[in-house]
């Protein structure tokens, strides 16, 4: 599954306002759909609505594809369902003991 890399999202956030000259506050009356407590959570790394997400790159001027980290487990395909080794089901040495 696809997820964001919030770490180089907060970076370069952060380099963006720098690059603008903006402190949070500047930011927020710049792009008012945004507030203070949003870009501290995106800038330290917290989760953010997809909304928020694509707001925040909007407003910076971030393309929010940049951030997007790629699948790292393998893909399950039915091939390789098939392939996959089953214990065989055998009956217990003590079934019914200890009931």
């Amino acid at each position: 599954m696809a997820d964001l890399d919030l770490q180089k999202f907060g970076d370069a956030l952060e380099s963006r306002l720098r690059e603008l000259g903006y402190s949070y506050a500047q930011a927020e009356a710049k792009w008012p759909e945004t507030d203070r407590a949003m870009l501290s959570r995106a800038i330290n790394a917290k989760p953010l609505s997809a909304g928020n997400f694509l707001l925040v790159c909007q407003m910076a001027g971030l393309d929010p594809y940049a951030f997007l980290k790629g699948a790292k487990r393998r893909r399950v395909t039915l091939k390789g369902i098939l392939k996959q080794t089953v214990t065989e089901v055998v009956s217990r040495e003590a079934s019914g003991a200890g009931r």
